[in-house]
């Protein structure tokens, strides 16, 4: 009997002590960092079906998101030029793309939208044919827009990071208490995803 446990412990030394230690690295191994290229298409991927369920559900012709963004500097102070863009834009064959169109476009070409926006972190537009439209009715006329409505994006510190458009082309729609919900909700979502991504992009 007295052989048997150095040899138990000779076993467990040479045998198991190894697999412990390998089970352990390939349970705490960390994962490998990803690309630049990688996060962004994991992140466009999610936030485009998101776009796409709110297309479907809500039967809109046309969602869109605009981010904000630093377009150079003013002269001679150097106080940033606010600029946004169309990064994201989901339409049916209802509708023609328009994110081209809307690119660099400074903030002071839309004082009214974008300030009531931001105050109120909503714009809705059931019909442009009465009531406030927000200096867009000339865009709208443009593009055929019969109904538009917009919601602020906004980072978990609660900051606005962009806005989220959409547009209804064939008829006028007035969106329910249900689907104002559901928008609201997908605008959460796309507005964290966006705010984890820009977040780890600063690291």
């Amino acid at each position: 009997m007295d052989y048997i446990i150095p040899v138990l412990v000779a076993f467990i030394t040479a045998v198991l002590g190894p697999l412990a230690m390998e089970w352990a690295k390939a349970k705490f191994k960390s994962k490998p960092k990803k690309s630049p290229i990688q996060e962004a298409l994991e992140m466009n991927e999610l936030v485009d079906h998101q776009l796409d369920l709110i297309l479907e559900t809500i039967e809109c012709d046309r969602v869109w998101i605009i981010q904000f963004h630093n377009g150079g500097h003013f002269y001679p102070t150097g106080k940033s030029i606010q600029k946004f863009s169309m990064f994201y834009e989901k339409i049916t064959t209802n509708a023609s793309s328009i994110q081209h169109t809307f690119q660099n476009i400074p903030v002071s070409l839309f004082p009214k939208s974008l300030g009531k926006i931001y105050k109120d972190g909503e714009l809705s537009i059931p019909t442009f044919t009465e009531g406030e439209t927000y200096d867009l009715e000339a865009i709208a006329k443009d593009l055929d827009t019969k109904s538009f409505y917009a919601v602020g994006l906004y980072s978990l510190d609660d900051h606005l990071i962009g806005v989220m458009g959409i547009g209804y082309y064939n008829k006028e729609h007035k969106l329910t208490k249900d689907e104002w919900i559901f928008v609201r909700q997908k605008v959460g979502v796309i507005g964290t995803l966006l705010t984890d991504y820009l977040k780890s992009v600063k690291k």
